[in-house]
């Protein structure tokens, strides 16, 4: 009993406590505002706002005094709560785009090596790698720093051979990415993403800097090269206050121009019809030109897509 109550007095974590609720609704309310509302517009009763947040009336109005302190909205007795004035755009201090581009735009970003080295695979690891789980791949685990605070935990696994090419580079300023491409000259492309929210566990947290629980952003990354040889997957926690993640879905008139050239392959205006032997899913006219876009366009069609 007395070892299990020194272990819990060892520990230097704190868990995150969220924001007090009438604190979280100013927020909500301030936001909608902002975005939707006009000077003058009425705001709901405190009525309505206690059904809709399912809280208390004291606690709503402990939220609407702080927006009323700050001239945000006005309360006029007998008739409601309006919009006074609208709150100042919102600065946007976090970073966002791919962790390879900080370097090279400049940025006050650095790497910690925390370790490195050859491991067994976990099954997850081993699976997108294409490798046996009794084959040991290379991890390198770094700490990433912007403006000297801890901005991002990056954990990369390569195959063993490639790994320890990479590992005798200087890791701290440049990107695994970029070491791949510029240094060992390999033609990386990248596969897949997968990015969702995570609660901090207790080594995310003390890298982090944050509490246990706290919000980070988990994204994984497959690149792949040559004839499909997965190259590196990279496993990384990005501190929620700090990065934002974007992607640009809009394309220009003469990338829609392309694809619909490759999508929509021309018919010879005489062709003649299959002849009865005619084998379903083989070509009928063996000297027709193959139209398929060539491997080396096929990946750059897929990693534009990603």
């Amino acid at each position: 009993m007395a070892r299990a109550r020194s272990r819990r007095t060892a520990s230097t974590h704190t868990f995150l406590d969220p924001f007090p609720k009438y604190l979280q609704i100013r927020e909500i309310l301030m936001r909608r505002i902002e975005r939707e509302m006009c000077i003058g517009d009425q705001l709901p009763t405190e009525h309505a706002l206690c059904q809709e947040f399912g809280v208390s009336r004291e606690t709503v109005r402990d939220a609407l005094s702080g927006l009323e302190a700050d001239a945000i909205i006005s309360r006029i007795p007998g008739q409601g709560t309006f919009v006074a004035r609208l709150p100042p755009a919102s600065r946007e201090t976090r970073l966002t785009g791919l962790t390879e581009d900080f370097t090279r735009f400049k940025l006050d970003t650095e790497a910690r090596l925390l370790a490195k080295g050859a491991v067994l695979p976990q099954a997850a690891v081993a699976d997108v790698m294409a490798v046996p789980r009794e084959e040991m791949v290379y991890r390198v685990f770094r700490l990433r720093f912007f403006e000297r605070q801890p901005f991002a935990l990056h954990e990369a696994f390569l195959p063993l051979d490639v790994g320890t090419r990479v590992a005798r580079q200087e890791l701290g300023k440049t990107s695994i990415v970029h070491v791949l491409r510029s240094t060992l000259r390999l033609d990386i492309w990248e596969d897949h993403q997968r990015i969702e929210a995570q609660a901090a566990d207790t080594e995310v947290a003390r890298l982090l800097d944050i509490g246990i629980g706290a919000p980070v952003l988990y994204i994984v990354r497959h690149f792949k090269v040559g004839n499909d040889r997965p190259i590196v997957l990279f496993r990384s926690h990005y501190r929620a206050d700090r990065y934002y993640y974007t992607v640009k879905l809009a394309q220009s008139p003469s990338d829609m121009r392309a694809e619909a050239r490759l999508a929509n392959v021309s018919q010879p205006k005489n062709e003649a019809k299959p002849s009865a032997t005619a084998v379903p899913g083989k070509i009928a006219n063996p000297s027709a030109k193959n139209t398929a876009p060539a491997a080396s366009t096929r990946r750059r069609l897929r990693a534009s897509a990603g």
